[in-house]
């Protein structure tokens, strides 16, 4: 099956459609991995900078490692950002995966990706799954074989029972507690730590469940705190979780308490160093943080950048970023010690 260039998008709007590509933007692109993007690649981008796809899944010849003969793919990044394959670097850090793979698709447990840890042009695609030991397997020769083995699965009957987003509230959390459900409980947490407004009931209600038997429920809310609770919750109650973390017997909960610390007393000092670290060693992503309910994101896309919501700040040097960059018009340095960092 050969694939046409322009039959390959659903031409929805969707969060994966990126600003159409320019040859500017993929020369800069290029310069940041140090590589060459296959053809098949950048030619579906001329059409479309990334998005969903009309196909659902990628068919595997030769299948050893999943119950499925397919991998699911339901749309492909384009380049940029937010979410594209200028994330990569900072998902590569986050989730500890071998430098050299540009993502194209994922979610943090299994990331599909172009290999360029041996190629600087015309790389193999591989599945990485972070749950298994063999985390990366090679699944086409290259971005067209990929593309041509994309086919459509019917997920009817699927999609109703494991796909479908359940919605957690206080009285079905409260239920799930009686019955003690531990998968249907780390469900609920990682939804509740999303979704819940009431920041008193929900840190008293993890607070209780913290010392349950089950160590997947207590990495559930230590991941839940640390990722999405620890400026939301009030000091006392944040400090609570730190304190029984610390003293968790799975190592996983302990380094939580580490990272929920290194978060909340994130210095200027430590935005010098990393700042430092990724002009060094070529890196992407150097940090993200809130202030003043704004999102703002340092970056390296071959100068040092600031974004943040309504414009983005550019600088030739680690130095003059820190000198000279401002929140709100007021220096950066002066500011920080009111920024949050995600």
């Amino acid at each position: 099956m050969k694939l046409l260039r322009n039959s390959i998008w659903k031409k929805d709007n969707d969060i994966y459609k990126l600003n159409t590509l320019t040859e500017e933007d993929i020369k800069k692109a290029e310069e940041i991995f140090k590589i060459k993007f296959p053809e098949a690649y950048l030619n579906i981008l001329k059409d479309q900078n990334g998005g969903e796809i009309i196909y659902n899944a990628f068919s595997i010849l030769e299948n050893n490692f999943l119950s499925e003969p397919f991998i699911e793919v339901e749309y492909i990044y384009g380049i940029g950002k937010n979410p594209g394959i200028l994330d990569t670097q900072y998902l590569l850090n986050e989730w500890e995966m071998p430098k050299g793979l540009i993502l194209f698709n994922g979610d943090g447990h299994t990331w599909l990706a172009f290999d360029y840890r041996y190629e600087s042009s015309e790389p193999p695609m591989v599945y990485v799954n972070n749950d298994e030991d063999t985390k990366v397997i090679k699944m086409a020769n290259s971005f067209n074989e990929f593309l041509e083995h994309l086919f459509t699965v019917d997920y009817e009957v699927v999609e109703d029972e494991e796909f479908q987003i359940i919605e957690y509230t206080k009285e079905t959390f409260n239920r799930l507690l009686e019955q003690d459900n531990v998968y249907e409980l780390v469900e609920a947490i990682s939804y509740l730590s999303q979704m819940e407004p009431d920041m008193e009931w929900l840190g008293n209600e993890f607070l209780k469940l913290i010392n349950h038997p089950d160590e997947i429920i207590r990495n559930q809310i230590a991941n839940s705190v640390w990722n999405h609770l620890t400026y939301q919750l009030d000091d006392e109650t944040l400090h609570s979780f730190i304190e029984i973390f610390k003293i968790d017997n799975d190592s996983d909960v302990q380094g939580y308490a580490e990272m929920i610390i290194e978060k909340i007393n994130y210095s200027f000092d430590d935005l010098k160093r990393d700042i430092k670290r990724c002009v060094e060693n070529g890196g992407y992503n150097v940090v993200s943080f809130i202030f003043q309910k704004n999102v703002y994101h340092i970056f390296q896309e071959n100068k040092l950048n600031l974004e943040g919501p309504n414009n983005t700040q550019i600088f030739d040097s680690a130095e003059e970023l820190l000198e000279q960059a401002f929140l709100e018009g007021k220096p950066l340095k002066e500011m920080w010690c009111n920024v949050k960092i995600l």
